[in-house]
């Protein structure tokens, strides 16, 4: 049977949307789909509307999790302590409530290899018997509304089909991370916030000293990066936005804004067109700001969440500069400066990291309306000095509230 698509590429976002008892979530793929090799390999509605479908076009599908993802009691197991045994050194050795290892990591279990990369959470912890459960299934198996969608951007002809990989796109985008964000049921993930060895860094030299000198090294490739103003162009609220943790380049878009920095090198923030003013200051060393109560509409911290060792302080202090109803905002990718972050969030997965900043925000009293965002999969610019690692952009993860009031 012929298909209005047959010869084409079709570019694509597949997301899905659900809740969690803390926040709601949306989890954003973009495909190039090769319509002659890969459409089949989608479920119904999607593949097709990859078929047939026109630029705009979208599909939907509405499922529960347990039932889509196949959730079976069989899949959790019972565990000894002694049957962890990760095959690299984890920063942090302990098994924490909530968390994800990689299958892999576990041994003598009935259906899980050595080297299995898909995750499992840890359910329940005994230390007193040293044993656990662990939580096999899909991430998203747990929640009840499933709501996928499928969007066409556009539609590409080709004029010959070439040999190529044949990349099964529902897996790229579901398999492994949406769902990891979210808590366990009503359980609060263990992400050692009450720990000092949490916060610690390999290197704790003073950050007025490690930032002295001006780098300019932006921390996401471009593609992300315009990704990151469009998101901020249509979620971002209000005039006067507190841009924390600056540096030379704001992610905003161009509007009548009223951008005030706050950061540590002033030869960066100086060179930053987007800021009105900024401000000097080390907010590890101190983390009070500078700021009059409800001064603000809009906080925004880019890319710099990770390297924050008083993060609960600061989300306090976030909360009295911001008006009511006025939002915070979290933004962080893949990549990070290793001497300076902290420890804690090495071992955790991308998408565990978007949890673990909701964590953050669960010990803050104040925010409302609880949201995280995910966008991944962009082809990498060709320019991009590192494109010769890896052909996807920059992944982009979102984290943002409101100030109740």
């Amino acid at each position: 049977m012929n298909f209005r698509n047959e010869k084409a590429k079709v570019l694509a976002l597949l997301e899905v949307q659900f809740e969690s008892p803390l926040a709601r979530h949306q989890d954003i793929y973009f495909c190039d789909i090769n319509v002659w090799r890969e459409a089949d390999l989608l479920p119904s509605p999607f593949k097709e509307l990859v078929k047939d479908g026109e630029p705009g076009a979208k599909a939907t599908l509405e499922v529960s999790g347990k039932d889509f993802f196949n959730y079976k009691d069989a899949c959790v197991y019972d565990v000894k302590k002694y049957q962890f045994k990760p095959p690299r050194k984890l920063v942090d050795p302990k098994l924490r409530l909530g968390r994800f290892y990689p299958l892999g990591f576990f041994r003598e279990l009935p259906g899980i290899y050595e080297g299995n990369p898909y995750p499992g959470r840890i359910i329940f912890v005994d230390d007193a018997r040293e044993e656990f459960k662990l939580d096999a299934n899909h991430p998203l198996g747990i929640f009840e509304n499933l709501k996928f969608i499928m969007t066409i951007l556009e539609v590409q002809p080709k004029s010959s089909e070439l040999g190529g990989r044949c990349r099964d796109y529902w897996e790229l985008a579901f398999r492994i991370g949406p769902g990891m964000q979210a808590r366990y049921d009503r359980i609060v993930t263990d992400f050692g916030l009450d720990e000092k060895e949490s916060f610690t860094r390999f290197d704790e030299t003073p950050d007025t000293e490690f930032y002295r000198e001006p780098r300019f090294l932006p921390h996401i490739d471009r593609c992300s990066h315009n990704n990151l103003i469009n998101f901020y162009s249509t979620h971002l609220k209000g005039k006067k936005i507190l841009d924390l943790m600056s540096s030379f380049e704001s992610h905003l878009s161009e509007g009548d804004f009223e951008v005030i920095g706050l950061g540590l090198n002033k030869e960066e923030l100086k060179a930053n067109p987007k800021l009105k003013d900024f401000v000097i200051k080390d907010i590890n060393a101190d983390p009070l700001l500078p700021f009059q109560n409800e001064e603000f509409d809009a906080v925004v911290c880019d890319l710099s969440i990770e390297y924050l060792i008083h993060p609960i302080q600061v989300l306090k202090e976030i909360n009295r500069i911001l008006k009511p109803k006025g939002q915070i905002f979290f933004s962080f990718s893949n990549r990070y400066f290793p001497p300076k972050v902290i420890k804690l969030w090495i071992d955790l997965q991308d998408f565990e990291r978007m949890g673990y900043v909701l964590e953050l925000f669960n010990q803050v009293q104040g925010f409302t309306n609880l949201r995280t965002y995910s966008l991944r999969g962009f082809p990498r610019p060709k320019e991009d000095k590192w494109a010769y690692l890896t052909s996807l952009s920059d992944p982009l993860y979102i984290v943002w509230a409101e100030k109740g009031g």
